[in-house]
């Protein structure tokens, strides 16, 4: 055996990834995702004077709801790593960041808007995503808005596995994705390589897929009024099945619990 072969140090999620996000992946799915999010908010005439993101990861979703709109934001991450760089992404903003387990969500007050972006789909049990969906509910104003995203069991979802690549400088992640279509159970083996990294990080993380069938039951079992479904990748109104899609729900005005 070669003594010079780098042995792959087993991670928590997010412990090793957190320092490489932004650069690897975070930026561009920022991007992404706040194009998206204006073009529904005119769409819809979403106004809001106070928001939370939940599953905020390194904050810069939080930051552009803060700096765009010069409102109250809550940032909320599970991950230790993961706010220490929203902490620096936000800093100077007032953005309050707090950990918590979204699943037990508690605000210090509830706000007119929360937005959720790549995070659902790491709620496993289709129980602990209802009870999200209710924690998410109670947190919000009257007739208040929650706009999220979700990955659906919905084609190109495949039996298999494949990789993908991302490199920012010196920096690099591959992402190994395996698929169990049967039990809508997506594995991700996540490579972390970069000079500061002796030797590499590779963490695994577990996401569920969804199907539209079941996320609208569970928001209309939260007290959700779906708006519309859109296709993440245009958000277009979603026509058959998108694999990946982004909701936009209200909770009634004349709802009060």
């Amino acid at each position: 055996m070669n003594g010079s072969a780098a042995v792959a140090r087993i991670a928590l999620p997010y412990s090793g990834l957190a320092a490489d996000y932004d650069a690897t992946l975070g930026m561009p799915f920022f991007l992404q995702t706040r194009r998206a999010f204006e073009n529904l908010v005119r769409r819809y005439g979403i106004n809001f004077r106070s928001a939370a993101d939940i599953g905020c990861g390194t904050g810069l979703f939080a930051r552009h709801l803060k700096v765009s709109r010069g409102i109250p934001v809550f940032a909320i991450d599970l991950s230790e790593p993961m706010l220490r760089n929203a902490a620096r992404n936000c800093c100077g903003t007032n953005v309050l960041l707090l950990r918590q387990d979204i699943r037990r969500l508690r605000l210090p007050r509830r706000v007119d808007l929360i937005t959720d972006f790549d995070t659902l789909n790491h709620i496993i049990r289709a129980a602990d995503l209802r009870q999200t969906l209710r924690r998410v509910f109670e947190n919000l104003n009257p007739g208040g808005h929650f706009m999220f995203d979700l990955v659906t069991n919905c084609p190109p979802l495949r039996r298999g596995a494949y990789v993908k690549h991302f490199r920012s400088g010196y920096r690099r992640v591959t992402q190994a994705v395996r698929v169990d279509p049967i039990r809508k159970l997506i594995s991700i083996f996540v490579s972390i390589n970069s000079p500061d990294l002796r030797p590499p990080v590779v963490e695994r993380h577990c996401e569920r897929a969804y199907s539209p069938a079941e996320l609208g039951q569970a928001l209309r079992a939260a007290g959700f009024m779906t708006l519309g479904i859109h296709d993440a990748a245009t958000s277009a109104l979603a026509g058959g099945c998108p694999p990946r899609i982004i909701v936009v729900a209200r909770k009634r005005s004349d709802q009060m619990k």
